[in-house]
């Protein structure tokens, strides 16, 4: 964990309360403590991933400019997930896929919060039916080959673009078809190949770093904003594979804030 005094200035200079950035934390936090309960009633095991772990083990909670929330799950997992949701029937979420989303493009989920609104600059997310505060829900299966999963994230970075641009226009069907239906799968069963222990974000995503199966599960906790989470079996060692020495601090003057419109009433 980094210093107090360090700490107490980042918050100060990004996120201090009663800023928006910090309600929009607070929001993500509330968010995650639902998915944490569900998960913990019905024996799925998720961690915290990502900037989101970072934040756990240097700051103690998110990284003071930081927006998002990020978990884990296995691929397996996740249907076992979203059917808890959905039999919960709270009112307040959903649990965003590409069954319930037709212009969602990617394999994994994300919880939505129904009573919001975030709406992203570069407007990507502009077509999609659920648009409030989220937490993405990643899936990871086996994968032997980085380079089929960074081709797989060129073209789903692709026909998003496309999409946004030509929503209904015939190339954009049958791009959707020929990458969903045909490539994807194919990378996908390709990819498990001699995969092993080797875990990925399953296709089509945008992060390509490995994870290794043993460095994940049995899953561990860790404190996260004052309340105990899910985390890989080895923290420091998933960070280390990702991020190398993820303890040091980047320049605060370099940091951008993520710039997205959000209201978290609507």
């Amino acid at each position: 964990m980094i210093d107090a005094d360090i700490q107490a200035d980042l918050r100060r200079r990004f996120n201090p309360d009663g800023s928006l950035l910090r309600d929009h934390q607070l929001k993500l936090l509330e968010m995650l403590k639902y998915i944490d309960e569900v998960c913990r009633q019905d024996g799925i095991p998720y961690w915290l991933s990502s900037g989101t772990l970072i934040g756990a083990m240097r700051h103690g909670g998110f990284i003071p400019w930081d927006d998002d929330v990020d978990v884990e799950m296995l691929a397996t997992d996740f249907p076992r997930f979203k059917a808890a949701v959905e039999r919960r029937g709270d009112p307040r979420y959903v649990v965003q896929t590409t069954e319930n989303d037709p212009e969602f493009l990617f394999a994994f989920g994300k919880l939505r919060d129904l009573g919001s609104l975030v709406e992203e600059s570069n407007g990507l997310d502009s077509l999609l039916k659920y648009r409030g505060c989220y937490i993405d829900i990643f899936t990871l299966a086996p994968s032997s080959s980085r380079a089929l999963h960074r081709l797989g994230c060129k073209l789903v970075g692709t026909e998003l673009k496309w999409r946004v641009k030509s929503p209904r226009s015939l190339r954009s069907h049958v791009l959707r078809g020929l990458l969903h239906g045909v490539l994807f799968p194919v990378l996908s069963a390709v990819s498990r190949i001699g995969a092993g222990t080797r875990m990925r974000h399953v296709m089509p995503s945008f992060f390509s770093a490995p994870r290794e199966l043993p460095e994940l599960l049995p899953v561990s906790e860790i404190d996260f904003e004052g309340y105990r989470f899910k985390a890989p079996a080895d923290p420091d060692a998933y960070l280390r594979r990702i991020y190398g020495d993820y303890m040091r601090l980047p320049d605060p003057d370099k940091i951008q804030v993520h710039a997205s419109n959000i209201r978290l009433q609507i």
